[in-house]
């Protein structure tokens, strides 16, 4: 027989310690055998000597050799094909890179909840403790109770499968959907995607911006059957993982922050969105989003800015002209970097320099300066938002002033911010300008619904300026004070006023010829919708404006911005404005009794519009709401004997504030007099008034939401 071609290894006699425990073939080499020396471990021959003896609990002795190989690699590790530590919760080479580390299930792991099942899981698999009655109070709109992610007592299946990684499938699907849809909203347009894309299928994506991608885009567009509840379920851990790393603030965690900033105002939560707003803009503070950063590439800086212009556009109209309650109210000494540049150059990494926040002022004969190419529609519509952020500080003061001498530089402020808007609107370039053409060319664009939305808040910025002088309406200035005006501007303010309303309801029009491709939009559209209706019926129901307006063109017109507010928008904030629109079509506005320009009715006047009168034009609409005050109703959490609620003043004060009588204190059954621990509240009382909603762009009369801090 032929020898075997493969050299037989020789046994020997010698094996060590090491070999042996690990079950291998040993060489026998003196001094370090083969397997020791290119391991790297200790080598000895000798039982008792160079050998770490463990005693486990059966009392058999042991060598403790170290690990080369874990039991699993993350997921970072294993797509770089790295060598993995396998610690908990991080691995060393996450830790030392600042990767998110993520350890996928194994093979004999559960098999990860759907998301068509996530929420079914949830409610059956749940203990009977922890499920809450329909009918018991909620801590926030449209929560009954906590979600598994906030919870501490939720069953271990629904946990598990919450924490478990999105499907790769869902998460692309989601990406492109916001893509498409959602990323041309200026609050969301500081994500670039080709640098999104690469850093996730990189496994370096922080899982907090990937949850709250995927819940955004599940909320205003269709992903399919189950996935609002949860897409909502993402939202809520997102939020946790921004909240678990507050200490260590990042850009990724301040992008899924401000991301879950305008969730929360979608869906009606306005208190956690109001908290949560804070926490961002401390992000941004220490991160110093607010300076230029020379060092970084072109791309980040891009985005870093952005970011912060997201920041200021949110802190807007959450203040709406409440210097109190704004974190930004000046941005031009608070803001240090330039506008955005234009989607082209942001998408493609084309550097170019933008203008700074306040327009250059025109050059001695020259005229106004023409706009620079670098800028586009994100830089226009953030000006235009400052603009808009003055006239609010402007109104509200002069609502609320006493001072004569505010009262006399009343009509040169007012005539400084029309020119202010006229400059900004002679800047404009052919091409930017509103017209049909320009609105058909961009009937297939991303870049539809900026352009849409930055003509309808320069006309809305008129509204808001003028509507000082529409007197009977909340922010209006009081009687006394407009009969110390010249009556000829009083007169031309209101007609402006109508003028801007029936073209912003002109341009839904024209909008809404384009059929589906209406763009997504958030709640500025709907917002302004409501301004525009609301104008409408003041001027018909004081018969102030020269419109020559009948009934039916008033409606017809109102019933016009309805339908571009219920194609835009979703979510509950969102109907809530509709239902309010619906209101108005129905019972008109409520002036106060005895308004000099009021006309009195008499037989032959036209009957007050009812429901049965616009029926016909409103076929396919929202179901009207009997009674539309019953959608903002916020539940308390409070018992019903805790301390009332303090409803926040009204900006158009008529009389000198009275201070008011000391309450008695009632912070302790045992203890008599003062406290330390005494609190008027045992919730702040939170309202709509702090997004504007009350007076400057949503509905008044909208009731104050007790504020609890057990769920942001």
């Amino acid at each position: 027989m032929s020898a075997s071609p493969r050299t037989q290894q020789k046994r020997t006699a010698h094996t060590c310690i090491t070999c042996r425990a690990r079950k291998v073939r040993c060489d026998g080499r003196k001094g370090t055998c083969t397997n020791c020396e290119r391991l790297g471990f200790g080598c000895s021959y000798d039982e008792h000597t160079g050998v770490e003896v463990v005693q486990t609990d059966a009392a058999v002795s042991r060598i403790a050799i170290p690990r080369r190989r874990v039991r699993r690699a993350c997921q970072n590790c294993h797509e770089k094909k790295a060598r993995c530590s396998g610690s908990t919760p991080s691995c060393d080479r996450c830790t030392a890179q600042g990767l998110h580390c993520v350890y996928l299930p194994g093979k004999r792991s559960l098999p990860l909840a759907s998301p068509a099942t996530a929420s079914a899981a949830s409610a059956t698999s749940a203990p009977p403790a922890t499920i809450h009655p329909p009918d018991s109070p909620s801590y926030d709109d449209g929560h009954s109770g906590r979600s598994a992610f906030a919870s501490g007592t939720a069953s271990p299946a629904p946990a598990s499968a919450a924490r478990a990684e999105p499907e790769e499938d869902l998460v692309l699907r989601a990406f492109d959907a916001f893509f498409r849809h959602v990323h041309h909203i200026p609050k969301f347009s500081f994500l670039h995607r080709a640098s999104l894309m690469e850093r996730y299928h990189a496994g370096s994506l922080d899982r907090s911006l990937v949850l709250a991608l995927i819940a955004i885009t599940a909320l205003l567009t269709d992903l399919g059957p189950g996935m609002g509840e949860y897409g909502s379920q993402c939202m809520e851990e997102a939020v946790s993982l921004c909240l678990a790393g507050m200490e260590k603030p990042s850009i990724v965690r301040l992008q899924a922050l401000v991301i879950a900033v305008e969730h929360r105002i979608f869906s009606r939560r306005f208190s956690g969105a109001f908290m949560l707003h804070a926490l961002a803009s401390r992000f941004a503070t220490a991160l110093r989003l607010n300076y230029e950063n020379p060092e970084l590439c072109f791309l980040a800086r891009e985005s870093r800015r952005r970011l912060m212009w997201s920041l200021y556009m949110i802190d807007s109209s959450i203040s709406a002209g409440q210097r109190d309650v704004a974190l930004w109210p000046d941005a031009e000494r608070q803001i240090h970097v330039h506008l955005p540049c234009n989607e082209r150059n942001f998408e493609f990494d084309l550097p170019e320099a933008t203008e700074s926040l306040r327009p250059p002022p025109p050059e001695p004969g020259m005229g106004t300066a023409p706009m620079p190419d670098a800028l586009g529609f994100m830089a226009l519509h953030v000006r235009i938002q400052w603009m808009r952020a003055r006239i609010l500080q402007c109104t509200s003061q002069a609502a609320s002033s006493w001072s004569q001498q505010d009262l006399t530089t009343l009509p040169l402020r007012c005539a400084e911010l029309l020119a202010e808007l006229e400059g900004f609107e002679e800047r404009l370039p052919p091409s930017f300008k509103w017209s049909e053409g320009n609105l058909r060319l961009r009937t297939y664009s991303p870049r539809l619904g900026i352009f849409v939305m930055t003509h309808v808040w320069w006309r809305q910025c008129h509204l808001d300026l003028y509507r000082l002088f529409l007197e009977g309406l909340r922010e209006a200035l009081p009687r006394p004070m407009l009969q110390q005006l010249d009556p000829n501007l009083v007169a031309r303010s209101r007609q402006g006023c109508y003028n801007h309303a029936r073209a912003m309801a002109d341009m839904f029009a024209q909008l809404l010829t384009l059929g589906s491709s209406v763009p997504v939009t958030d709640l500025d559209l709907p917002g302004c919708a409501y301004q525009c209706t609301r104008a409408l019926y003041h001027g018909l129901q004081t018969g102030t404006g020269d419109l020559a307006f009948t009934l039916e063109r008033v409606q017809e017109l109102s019933a016009v911005c309805l339908r571009a507010a219920q194609q835009s928008t979703t979510g509950p904030a969102a109907a809530s404005i509709q239902a309010d629109i619906e209101r108005i079509i129905t019972h008109g506005i409520k002036l106060p009794e005895g308004a000099p320009d009021s006309p009195t009715r008499n037989s032959s006047d036209p009957a007050p519009v009812t429901k049965s009168a616009i029926d016909t034009r409103l076929a396919g609409h929202a179901q009207l709401t009997p009674d539309p005050a019953a959608l903002y109703t916020f539940q308390p959490s409070v018992p019903a004997t805790s301390a009332p609620s303090i409803a926040l003043p009204s900006l158009a004060v008529t009389e000198p504030p009275i201070p008011a009588p000391v309450a008695p204190s009632h912070a302790s059954g045992v203890t008599t007099g003062s406290n330390a621990f005494e609190e008027v509240l045992s919730g702040f009382t939170f309202g709509p008034e702090l997004y504007g909603m009350d007076w400057s762009t949503f509905p008044t009369g909208w009731p104050n939401q007790q504020f609890t801090g057990s769920n942001m």
